[in-house]
């Protein structure tokens, strides 16, 4: 009992100081925070995608599993990362990313980077080719042809407690 107790009140704790967000309700309108953020057919990274939304774009919750939150969008429904998304609405200018932030530093922020940040990496690494990173991160790989590679190969991912996969 004293368990059940404490763990609700660290659960709240955590809850009020944003460190674990609750579920959203079925109902509510959210906004994708990603620049893209891929509407998946089921609740996991790998396989087909229904569509390809946009930073800004406005979602209706239709339910929850886990990390995954099913959404409706324009007609089409589908599975996307809770952290793909914010209660926030996203407003856009047609200057960029708004706020006087480049979209490059949109970015690098919506992957836990800052200006300072990659500043404080260059002066670490002055020899780093930049070039190839960029070329990284304009590759768009579509989700199914993941899948299917992974089933070719027969890629195990990693293994759940208890022994299963």
């Amino acid at each position: 009992m004293k368990r059940t107790i404490l763990a609700g009140v660290v659960a709240g704790a955590l809850m009020a100081f944003g460190l674990v967000q609750s579920a959203p309700s079925p109902g509510t309108t959210l906004s994708v925070r990603a620049l893209r953020a891929r509407l998946m057919a089921s609740p996991q990274f790998l396989g087909a995608s229904v569509v390809t939304v946009r930073r800004g774009a406005r979602v209706k919750v239709i339910g929850t599993k886990g990390s995954w939150i099913r959404v409706s969008y324009r007609g089409r429904t589908g599975w996307v990362h809770r952290n793909r998304l914010t209660k926030k609405t996203i407003r856009l200018s047609s200057g960029g990313t708004g706020g006087g932030t480049s979209r490059g530093e949109a970015e690098l922020a919506g992957r836990g980077f800052s200006p300072k940040t990659e500043a404080s990496f260059k002066a670490k690494n002055p020899n780093f080719d930049y070039s190839q990173v960029d070329m990284i991160q304009r590759l768009e790989v579509d989700p199914a042809s993941v899948s299917r590679f992974v089933q070719e190969g027969q890629v195990a991912g990693p293994k759940k407690k208890g022994g299963g996969r």
